[in-house]
């Protein structure tokens, strides 16, 4: 009996032996180390020849950093090269024979469907998503061309990764928007810093003539333009926190309303000199989780900008909340937002296309919408179908046991 076990063992032991050296020629094959087999028959051996016109092409497959990939009509995968392997971080083994579309995001399986659809007429090119066993979407380029298999219409994909492609893009564009910010950050600090020193000559003049009159008005628009430019510095300083994640908040529950109406009465003056009335609707104990001085700053920012492109007109700033939200509107009568450009103008260094004459560094809204949103609240433009243009911002209000907001 344990003799009859031993024999079944060595059995199965020189199976699996077989069944590896089996394995191991496959894979040599497939990366095109084998160029003939030797087979022991009945008339002595024989050797087949892999080596033929497909060989060189058949390494080079294997070999070339793109993915590439071969489908039937139904979407099968039939073949796939190592690099393709790689990109989806699948074995190769687990991915012959599945459906290609296993491999992209839901949401781009139809456009790939309709893709390949096109690929068995024509050559057609478009960009993908991978979606890789690691989970980290990679962006490709497929290229699908109608191939003939064995007589079966089918089509070959080549996949170019593009990540690489896609952070040189980022970098250019990172340098082109520094570029532009250094451009208008010299500008717009230029144009108080002139002022400032014009200011003090005349200051100084005046104070040797005794004309004290003028020494006070001199001061007086001095310190306007120093103002102005510490405003522009601690914009470029918020700028510069919230890039390297150290902008942090000191949140407490806080009346929203006395906050909007310290700043609408901050911004009073400047309203009053471009000529727009202000006017104040504030709902009473709208209590929220707030940084009152990083929201009096994103509050100070939307109000500066309707003044700014709606000088002449009234502005309105309304305040009022629901059982689960508050929400401020601030209305002008301005210039207005292209369609194309509601969300483009919360970006950093971003302006509207009609409002390039009109200065600035872009900082404000793009600061807006960074505190607003760690407030875990949200900030949108929307147009007026009168003219101009409405900020809304949306904060969750503090509850109290009965769900409703703390009066």
């Amino acid at each position: 009996m344990k003799a009859l076990k031993s024999s079944v063992r060595l059995e199965i032991d020189e199976l699996r032996q077989r069944l590896q050296e089996a394995e191991d020629t496959i894979d040599a094959i497939r990366g095109g180390e084998v160029d003939a087999l030797v087979v022991e028959g009945p008339n002595g051996e024989k050797v087949f020849t892999l080596e033929g016109a497909e060989h060189p092409y058949r390494v080079l497959v294997e070999s070339m950093n793109e993915g590439a990939v071969s489908l039937s009509r139904e979407r099968t995968i039939l073949y796939c090269n190592s690099a393709f392997a790689r990109m989806v971080g699948v074995s190769l083994d687990r991915i012959m024979g599945n459906d290609v579309c296993e491999f992209v995001p839901k949401e781009d399986c139809e456009t790939l469907k309709q893709l390949i659809k096109q690929a068995l007429r024509e050559s057609v090119r478009a960009e993908m998503t991978l979606l890789p066993s690691s989970g980290d979407c990679l962006p490709t380029q497929f290229s699908l061309n109608p191939v003939d298999i064995e007589g079966k219409p089918s089509i070959g994909i080549i996949v170019t990764d593009l990540s690489e492609r896609r952070r040189h893009e980022q970098a250019e564009a990172e340098v082109r928007m520094r570029d532009e910010f250094l451009a208008i950050a010299s500008h717009e600090l230029r144009t108080p810093l002139s002022t400032l020193v014009l200011r003090l000559g005349l200051l100084e003049r005046h104070a040797q003539a005794g004309d004290m009159g003028q020494v006070k008005a001199s001061v007086s628009r001095a310190k306007d333009q120093t103002d102005r430019m510490r405003r522009l510095v601690d914009r470029l300083l918020d700028v510069s926190q919230l890039a390297s994640g150290r902008l942090s908040l000191d949140l407490a529950p806080s009346d929203f309303g006395c906050v909007v109406k310290e700043v609408a009465e901050r911004f009073s003056e400047d309203a009053s000199s471009a000529r727009c009335e202000l006017r104040l609707k504030v709902a009473e104990g709208v209590i929220a989780h707030l940084d009152g001085f990083r929201l009096d700053e994103a509050i100070g920012n939307v109000i500066s900008n309707a003044i700014k492109y709606g000088a002449g007109k009234p502005i309105d700033v309304e305040l009022k909340m629901d059982d689960h939200k508050a929400t401020l509107i601030v209305q002008d009568r301005g210039i207005g937002i292209p369609v194309e450009d509601l969300s483009r103008i919360f970006g950093r260094f971003e302006r509207t296309t009609v409002s390039h004459n009109y200065g600035g560094l872009g900082l404000g809204l793009y600061i807006a919408k960074q505190v607003i949103e760690q407030h875990d609240g949200s900030i949108r433009a929307e147009s007026r179908s009168g003219g101009g243009a409405q900020i809304v911002i949306e904060l969750p209000l503090v509850k109290n046991t009965d769900g409703k907001g703390k009066n």
